[in-house]
């Protein structure tokens, strides 16, 4: 069985006036049917970039210059806007990270989740309605039908982040990205929102990709784990099998700096450094500067995803 979503040789650029920025540089990525995938990473590495590459949605100057994203064995990269807009909000639903920017000031929340029923499924008016507010109660929000006649700004962040959840799942799409998707959100809200993705994905057998920094959830929620650096994935593994065995060194610093519990007051490791600049010409791994077991070697050699174990890849020299 082929995969649901696939992609091989992922580069996306942006042209600034001081160079270009290459923010995701050869990803290799692979989606099941019913699985999740998280997304993993620091600010500025490439997830969001990768995420709006997949939906035809990266920002100018950036575009996408090489690769093939190949979604149930047709590649988006090839399927013109028409064919694309039939693609996104139906077929893949997207869960962005800053609502207040990604909802209409100008139009009801009842309108926005309506639009997307009415255009990618048929429905009326009536019928689009009752199932926005359905869409708006599955997702925790309380006087659904008072609700649809509010305008963004008349909610709260948390309640927005949930608003654009039920935009996002109202189709009932076959892939889900979520950039963040319980940030603005307290504990309780937090568990519902997953449950319901989980849900949604076991019914549907709906592919979910979890961009977040939260790794708590990743150990909870993910199938498997692909940990980014610089734009480039440095290693990727069931999420168990990461947890346990981290090779990157990369990956050892991200889990090392998460507290642990009983024992308070002691200090967080941090990984030392800062992340190299993107404009610049990266010939060997880009974490050596910062990396406590790299070499010269690791600076001038390229490094490529190896195999180190059942589906676990590594991109290390050092690396078992």
């Amino acid at each position: 069985m082929s995969p649901l979503l696939e992609i091989q040789g992922l580069c996306t650029e942006f042209q600034l006036s001081t160079g270009v920025l290459k923010a995701v540089r050869g990803v290799d990525l692979s989606l099941e049917p019913g699985e999740t995938l998280a997304l993993v990473g620091e600010s500025g590495c490439g997830k969001s970039i990768t995420a709006a590459s997949i939906m035809r949605l990266v920002p100018p100057p950036g575009r996408v210059v090489a690769g093939s994203i190949s979604f149930k064995g047709k590649d988006l990269l090839k399927l013109s806007e028409d064919e694309m807009r039939e693609v996104r909000g139906n077929r893949i639903g997207m869960i962005f990270q800053d609502p207040m920017t990604s909802l209409n000031p100008v139009f009801t929340i009842g309108y926005q989740i309506a639009e997307g029923l009415r255009l990618h499924r048929g429905l009326g008016r009536e019928e689009a309605e009752e199932q926005a507010v359905q869409m708006l109660s599955e997702v925790g929000i309380p006087a659904p039908r008072e609700r649809l006649r509010d305008y963004p700004h008349q909610l709260s962040g948390g309640m927005r982040q949930r608003v654009m959840i039920a935009m996002a799942l109202a189709c009932r799409p076959e892939l889900v990205i979520a950039d963040e998707p319980t940030t603005a959100l307290d504990v309780t809200i937090q568990a519902q929102i997953l449950e319901l993705l989980d849900r949604l994905k076991t019914e549907n057998r709906m592919g979910l990709i979890l961009i977040t920094h939260n790794l708590g959830i990743v150990a909870e929620r993910a199938h498997r784990t692909a940990i980014m650096y610089a734009g480039q994935i440095v290693e990727m593994a069931p999420t168990e099998e990461l947890f346990k065995n981290p090779l990157h060194p990369y990956t050892r610093g991200l889990l090392a700096s998460l507290p642990e519990f009983g024992k308070p007051g002691e200090p967080l490791a941090t990984i030392a450094g800062t992340v190299p600049d993107l404009k610049g010409q990266l010939t060997g791994c880009a974490f050596s500067a910062r990396c406590p077991i790299g070499d010269q070697r690791c600076q001038e050699i390229p490094t490529e995803m190896k195999e180190a174990g059942a589906g676990h890849q590594v991109r290390c020299l050092k690396a078992p």
